[in-house]
């Protein structure tokens, strides 16, 4: 008898520490993810490196483009004035065809570098910041963490700014 009343009083036990948890709502937070990357040192020496690319990337592209203009401009003159045969007027707009083709290839190109060197430059300033909210996460009892900045939240129960934690946590306290 004595031991169904044990049993009894731990399954009633039991059955109230369950109840408890389950009736309290998950912790939630957000935080503007945006704001705090643009905060960051690395984001913003990342930033000035991608601009000497583009700088640099950019040059050529300026120059192969004011060649095709020069060359599109004197083409339309020359053709105007009717300094061209048709067969001359046909052969230079095939080159001129050409020309814009490589200056529209090289700007393709010159944007696949730029986001292929932003993705490398920041994939370990995310990697770190991703880390630091999991962290704070963890320490500090949150079942999620919403973004701000993308917007996606449309609603939520009550939740803190966790931005000044995460920033602690990356140092720049």
């Amino acid at each position: 008898m004595l031991q169904t009343i044990r049993l009894f009083l731990a399954a009633a036990f039991f059955l109230t520490v369950v109840s408890a948890q389950a009736q309290t709502a998950p912790k939630c937070g957000h935080m503007n993810l945006g704001n705090l990357l643009e905060s960051l040192p690395e984001t913003t020496e990342a930033n000035k490196q991608l601009e000497v690319l583009v700088n640099e990337l950019g040059v050529k592209g300026d120059s192969l483009a004011k060649a095709f203009e020069t060359a599109a401009a004197a083409f339309q003159a020359d053709y105007q004035a009717g300094k061209l045969t048709p067969v001359v007027a046909q052969q230079q707009y095939a080159v001129l065809e050409k020309q814009q083709a490589e200056v529209t290839a090289y700007e393709q190109k010159l944007e696949a570098q730029v986001v292929a060197k932003r993705e490398e430059l920041l994939k370990p300033i995310l990697t770190k910041v991703y880390d630091a909210i999991k962290m704070v996460a963890k320490e500090n009892g949150y079942a999620m963490i919403f973004d701000t900045s993308t917007g996606a939240t449309l609603y939520a129960l009550e939740s803190e700014d966790v931005t000044a934690l995460v920033r602690k946590k990356l140092g720049l306290q």
